[in-house]
């Protein structure tokens, strides 16, 4: 083999192996859509353990965003936008509801059973704070709602709330994976929805004792973990209410208005991440690297 034919290869390998050095010094390529509008873009911005996440503030706007335009089923997150639908109808709370056989529906514990009587209050307090879906169901029935008006209102609201592409509900409970929103879209939701004292004071409760009318006594638990105490809040950070949610289809998905020391609020969406716990500890881990970074 000549000099000239060995100089080459030396060279081409030296090469490679400077340019294996330099690619590695490198930051990671990011996987997926990351969609990140705010103050300051970070250049170590990290992918996220969830199939989309945001956090925005209410007075500075996005602050984080992952994949959150792309719409996905949402699970019982969907139930919010069905209590704003339910409030508009200026449901009367000491109002009695006997449960009907077709307002059963799977999925998760239900609390209340076919023929016995409830208040309105009880069933809201069912639905939000317990993600009963049988009494979601119960409450659109309550207030007077066929399933085709519930849609027209639930379709009015997001054109309301200027999400009109980005939100879409069949139906009440989130059962069905149809009901679907963007992260983004989630903001609008939970912004509008713990708004209204009705639905901040329900999610923000640990436990409700529902109480029939044939004298069956039943204690519900709240599905948020923060409010449950089960995973402790994020330093600095207090929970102003929140709505969890889980369908095979969706993951696990968890939605909540915050407020810091400061009294700034912030609005976090996690959707799809792939454990029950695991959507409270990303969440935890959006505002710790939003408060290091923005507060």
């Amino acid at each position: 083999m000549s000099v000239q034919r060995i100089s080459i290869i030396l060279l081409f390998n030296l090469s490679l192996w400077l340019g294996a050095g330099w690619w590695s010094a490198q930051p990671p390529v990011i996987a997926g859509e990351i969609d990140f509008s705010g103050p300051t873009y970070w250049a170590d911005v990290q992918r996220w353990p969830a199939s989309s996440t945001i956090i925005y503030s209410l007075d500075q706007g996005v602050l984080i965003s992952q994949d959150s335009h792309r719409l996905r089923p949402i699970a019982s997150l969907s139930k919010l936008v069905t209590a704003l639908v339910i409030l508009a109808e200026q449901p009367d709370w000491q109002a009695l509801y006997t449960l009907k056989k077709e307002d059963q529906r799977h999925g998760n514990i239900a609390y209340i059973y076919p023929g016995e009587t409830v208040t309105i209050n009880d069933l809201w307090q069912a639905s939000l704070l317990a993600s009963d879906n049988t009494a979601i169901q119960a409450l659109v029935r309550a207030v007077g709602l066929t399933d085709e008006q519930f849609r027209q209102r639930a379709d009015q609201l997001a054109q309301q709330l200027l999400i009109g592409n980005d939100l879409r509900i069949e139906e009440p409970t989130g059962l069905s994976s149809n009901n679907q929103a963007s992260a983004l879209a989630m903001v609008q939701v939970i912004r509008e929805a713990l708004a209204r004292p009705e639905i901040r004071q329900a999610s923000l409760l640990d436990r409700y004792e529902i109480k029939t009318k044939q004298g069956r006594r039943q204690v519900v638990t709240n599905t948020d973990s923060f409010i449950r105490q089960a995973i402790p809040l994020p330093d600095g950070w207090q929970i102003l209410g929140g709505k969890t949610g889980y369908i095979d289809q969706a993951g696990y998905c968890f939605a909540a208005l915050w407020q810091n020391q400061a009294g700034q609020q912030v609005i976090s969406v996690v959707l799809g991440s792939p454990s029950k716990d695991g959507r409270f500890h990303t969440t935890s881990d959006l505002l710790d690297y939003v408060t290091e970074k923005y507060y």
